[in-house]
Formats: C-alpha cells, structure tokens, sequence
C-alpha cells in the first residue's frame, strides 16, 4: 500500500486491476493492459506497455478536492489509433461508502446529450437499456449504454454518490478542456469482502496519435462534501476554465414547433409576428422551427410556399422589435434529401462502408436519417455557405441547432483521423461560430454535452416537451429519454446546477393554450411552475391569436417570476431520493412541490432542511443565517402560493404536513420571512 493514502482527504487505494487501453487494426479492437513501473507516487506514477506510456499525478485543489492528471504517449514506431482508455481506481470511494447502508447508497446518472436520461438510482434499481438499438442510437451513447444490472450504473462526464437519508456526497468529474467523451461506471458491491469502484473511461472513437506524441487527457475532478455544495464547486470550477458569462436575464421568445410542428406557412407565421407585436410582448427571439426546407439536409431548397420569402420574414421579426431565430439540423440527413443521394460521400459510414443510422424521426416523412462527417472538407464549405446564407443573407440572428449528435457517431469513419469523437462535434460548432459571426446566438440541441461546454450559449437539458404528460411507449421501449412534460421536467431540475454556469439551461418551450393539448390543468400548472424555478427561457409555443387577456396576464405573471428565480440558484433537494425531484428551491426565494407520481399523496416537508439551504445561499440576504441559535430556532417562515394568494405560517425548526396533493400537481411558493 503506497505511503501517501491515508494522508489526504480524498485517498487513492490502487486495485488489483490495472488500466487498459484500446487499440483499433482494421476492424478489430484489441485490448491491451498497463503494468505500473516502479512505485506508485501520489505526485507521480507511470503505467507501461509495448505501444503506449500512461502517466498521471495528483494536485489538491483544496482540503476537501483534488484532481487526477493523466498523458498518454505513443511509444511504438508507428501510429496508432486509441479508441478508449480504462482506468479503474477506488480513490476513497469504499471509506466513503462504508458507514452507509447498503441499501441507501444513491447514484446520479448524467446522460450523454440533451434529451439523455438524468436521474439518480438506488442500487436494487435496474438501469434500463431500451430494447430496440436505433432508440439508443438517438437517446442515449451507443459507446456507454446502461448496464442493465443493479448494483452497476454508468453517468456521462461527472457523477455524484450519497447516503439517499444523508447530505453527505462524493463527486467525481471530468474537467476541461473536454476532449474526449468520459464515462464514470460505478460497481456497487454490497458484501464487505468485496471492494466498490470506479472504472474510469476516456473515449477517444478512434483517433490517431503519432509515434512519439503525447496526447493530454482531460483531468479528473474528485470532491467530498455537501450534495449541493461540491457540484456548485464543480460547475464553478469549469466555468472558470472556460470563462462563459451567462446573460444576465433569461431569453424570453416564441417557436413554431410544438403548435404547427413541420406544418408551417409563412402565413401563419406573420400572424403571430404581428399579434405578438400588437400586444407589445416583450420577447429576445422569435423562432422558425422545422418545415421550411424541403428535407432536412437541404437547406437552401425550400418548399414551394418557402421560396424567397426567409429575409422577409427575418426582417418583419426585426422590425417588430425581435431577434430572427432558424431551426438547423446541420449534422444529419434525411435518406431522401438530395444531399444523401447526390453527395453520399459526406455521410458517415463504419469500416464496412456502410452508412450509419443516426435514428428515424416520422416527421420527416417516416425516413431513416444519417449523420455527416463535419471533417469533410467539401462538406464544410457546403455547411459555411449554409450558415453564410441563413444569419448573411436571409438576417437569422438565433440558430437553434439541433440532432448534433449526429456528427460523433460511434463507429463511425471520420474524414480526419487525428481527433476524438468529442473533438469532431466540437469542431463543426467551432465552423458554425466562426461562419456566424459574433453577437448570434447558438443553441444546442440533441447534443452530447461535453463538445457543447463553450461553444452553445444556450443548451437544451432534457427531451422534447409536449401536449402531453407522458408516452406510455417510452416504458414499453424501455426509456426515459422519450417525449412529454414529466420527462422534461425530471431533466430540468437534475441538471439545474449547470444553469448559467455553462451555458442557459433550455427547459423547452411553455404552452399556455388550453386547447389541442392532453395535459390536464395540474400537469399544466406543474409545466409552468418547473420553468419558473428553472429562471431559464421561456418560450411560448401556441397560435398566440387564441389567448384572451386572462392567458396573458397569466404569461407577464411567469415572466416576472421567471426572472426573479433567474437572479438564485434551482436546487433540488431530494435528487438523490427520487427519479424526478419533488422538492426544489429557488435561491431567491421560491419553494417548488411536486407529486410527480400517478397516484394522490401528503407531503410533509422538512423545513428545518429547506431553511438551511436557504440559508446557505444568501442570494438576497433574506435567510442569512442567524447568529443566535436560540432565537434561530423559532424563527417561522412565510409561504405563499403564487397562484391562489394562501399564506401559510410554519416554524424553520420543524416540519409541515401539505394537504393531499393529487397526481402530476405542484404547489409554488413565495418564501418570506414571517
């Protein structure tokens, strides 16, 4: 045992495994492990073995945090091509999770893109892989699917562990500047004479590297500490690096999608343009969604009712006083667009030569669609005289660009071989910034996450939204990844802490018409109170024509509490105890409560735990913490229902018992002080 593990807080106790890396010949991929030459040094250590050198060192970031360091070089003669690197490491994680029961170790999944599951799980849980592959080609990472068994979870780029009764948390994280994809798979041994661990992945798909040439992995952030606490340290940490700053106020806008979908006119469009503008709504954006173009793929050949009308309508949005937005799927193609069949030397394909399925969408008139190689030369020029024309020509300002995830398939054979999977996504947005030009903005969407960390300004967070609660198909498929308020919502909160840190966290859009919907009024109410906590966009998605004075006035409302929220922080309180969180706070003074569940329930809520989250965060000053214990302890806390106007007094020292609450209903809070 190395004489430095008991030294630091956060301890590396090497396994019995040892690393291994990936290499690709052709078509086969052969594996190969590192032995560790000499003794192990906690500001030094170095894995070995015919092809490659593996070294790393460690360096604390503060009493509580550290950061693992690796290089990776070439030692053979000829290039190579890596598709991953394993390394498995306890790093402290069983005398973490000694003093915990079992049963009550819960684990945080972070998907691998936008509409990516984003939950917590408890170790009896099975985390599901959909049955059929191309769901998991377009929801999930094809490289780093659930396991299936309980006891084993994988997240994307960062995880969190805890005691579900507890707020103590072990965090370990990837840093920039995000050049591969990593994966965090964690083994849950529940008998003692077996060890938990972690198995550490860097994916690299199948980049070459040089003889003699040293590749810098990405570092790896481990933190022990509050569950809130060390992810708030985590994000901060990597905002520093990339130096984002977040707008000050949340984009406020309209889309076409989730009222006409792809059956748009330019007609209907105006309509609302000018009913938006006659109201004198205060919005940033006004979005054209999918159904200009004649195939996703081609987009400068636009349907008929189209055609030489997209710089008018960019310039009535921007005499009405708002920024142009466009719709883009810049990385797939339709598998009947002219581009697929004219040009099917920029789709990618596998070593076969054959062409990967990125997914099927039916709004696309029921077709199989693939994803393009960015790293084509003569498909970068066909992609900059796109971008050229839609911000230079036609006047678009706002680019949501969506189904990214089709630039870094797995399998897939890039024109350039010298770059990772994640380094090829974050090229062909590097291409779309640098071809827009400054002040547009980008969203993404259906984007892997890592590639998106400063190169997108705003970032969808979770699946479509919807008319609709749910897709019952989702459970048949065995997803959580599928369309519908619950699944965007559950999203929403897990992954609030990276709001304005990262990028503006996208909730999606908010439909407020009462008609042409399934949702019920409560799952209605409950969509409008998780965008008001989230204090991220807000934008409608209705024929606006329809909304009476009431509907408006209801709209301003969510507005204005949407931009308080936007000044605090969204914390969900129970992520580690429920699939959705129930529970959730807004640091300017908002307490969200959810029954997310299908059946009728009492909430009894732990106010001693609410204040004392409130109290840390001293957005506002209001909740600081008081520095008489005795006169703390009868503090009473004032809650307000932000719709019907009941106040409610209760003690910050106890708990308060909520009348039933019926499925898919919320209750929003103002806090103040009593």
């Amino acid at each position: 045992m190395p004489d430095f593990a008991y030294n630091h807080a956060i301890f590396w106790d090497p396994l019995e495994q040892t690393p291994v890396v990936q290499l690709k010949y052709g078509i086969l991929r052969r594996q190969y492990p590192l032995q560790l030459v000499g003794s192990a040094r906690r500001n030094r250590f170095v894995y070995r073995n015919d092809f490659v050198e593996l070294s790393g060192s460690w360096k604390e970031i503060d009493d509580r945090s550290c950061t693992l360091s690796l290089e990776l070089t070439n030692l053979h003669d000829l290039s190579i091509r890596i598709t991953r690197l394993t390394f498995p490491a306890q790093n402290g994680l069983e005398k973490f999770i000694q003093g915990i029961p079992s049963r009550d170790v819960a684990f945080l999944r972070n998907g691998y893109q936008s509409w990516s599951t984003a939950r917590s799980y408890r170790p009896k849980e099975k985390p599901l892989r959909p049955w059929l592959q191309i769901v998991s080609q377009f929801s999930s990472n094809m490289a780093n699917l659930p396991s299936n068994i309980p006891g084993i979870f994988s997240s994307e780029m960062y995880t969190v562990i805890s005691d579900r009764n507890g707020r103590d948390a072990f965090l370990v994280g990837q840093s920039a500047g995000f050049k591969q994809f990593f994966y965090i798979d964690f083994h849950l041994h529940q008998k003692k004479h077996q060890s938990s661990f972690f198995k550490l992945t860097f994916d690299f798909g199948r980049q070459l590297i040089k003889p003699g040439s040293t590749v810098k992995l990405d570092p790896i952030i481990f933190s022990r500490g509050d569950i809130t606490s060390i992810q708030d340290q985590y994000f901060d940490h990597i905002a520093r690096g990339i130096r984002y700053k977040a707008p000050k106020t949340p984009l406020r806008g309209y889309g076409t999608w989730y009222y006409y979908y792809e059956h748009i006119h330019p007609d209907q469009i105006l309509a609302n343009l000018a009913e938006l503008k006659n109201k004198q709504v205060p919005l940033s954006v006004f979005q054209i969604d999918d159904g200009y173009q004649s195939q996703v793929g081609d987009w400068l050949d636009l349907k008929p009712r189209f055609k030489n009308r997209m710089k008018e309508m960019a310039d009535e949005i921007s005499r009405a006083g708002y920024t142009p937005g466009l719709w883009i799927a810049p990385f797939v193609a339709n598998s009947t667009s002219q581009l697929a069949k004219i040009h099917p030397d920029y789709i990618l394909k596998n070593e076969y030569g054959r062409k990967i399925t990125a997914g099927y969408n039916p709004t696309w008139g029921g077709n199989l669609y693939y994803g393009l190689d960015i790293t084509n030369p003569r498909y970068e020029e066909y992609l900059r005289k796109v971008i050229r024309t839609m911000v230079h020509e036609w006047g678009f300002r706002f680019l949501k660009c969506d189904f990214l995830f089709g630039a870094c398939l797995r399998t897939a054979v890039h024109y350039r071989f010298d770059i990772s999977r994640a380094e090829v996504l974050r090229l062909g947005m590097d291409i779309i910034r640098d071809e827009a030009g400054p002040g547009v903005i980008i969203e993404g969407c259906g984007m892997p996450l890592v590639p998106g960390i400063g190169t997108v300004d705003l970032m969808r967070v979770g699946p479509d939204t919807g008319p609709f609660w749910v897709k019952h198909t989702g459970k048949l498929i065995r997803t959580g990844a599928m369309m519908g308020v619950r699944n965007s919502i559950r999203n929403t909160f897990v992954r609030s802490l990276m709001h304005k840190r990262l990028w503006q966290n996208d909730p999606d859009c908010l439909m407020l018409r009462k008609n042409r919907t399934k949702l019920s009024k409560y799952e209605r109410h409950s969509h409008i109170n998780a965008i008001i906590l989230s204090g991220g966009p807000v934008l409608i998605s209705d024929d606006v024509r329809q909304f009476d004075d009431n509907i408006w006035n209801q709209y301003r409302m969510i507005c204005e509490m949407n931009a308080e929220c936007a000044k605090g922080r969204t914390i969900p309180i129970d992520l580690m105890v429920q699939e959705t969180p129930e529970l959730v706070v807004n640091t300017s003074g908002y307490l969200g409560v959810f029954n997310m569940g299908d059946r009728a329930k009492t909430v009894r809520l732990d106010m001693a735990l609410i204040s004392g989250i409130l109290q840390g965060s001293e957005e506002q000053g209001l909740f600081r913490k008081d520095r008489n214990p005795q006169k703390s302890g009868q503090a009473r806390m004032l809650l307000e229902d932000v719709w019907s106007g009941e106040k409610l007094t209760v003690s910050t020292a106890g708990t308060h018992t909520l009348r039933k609450m019926r499925p898919h209903s919320s209750n929003l809070f103002r806090i103040r002080k009593d």
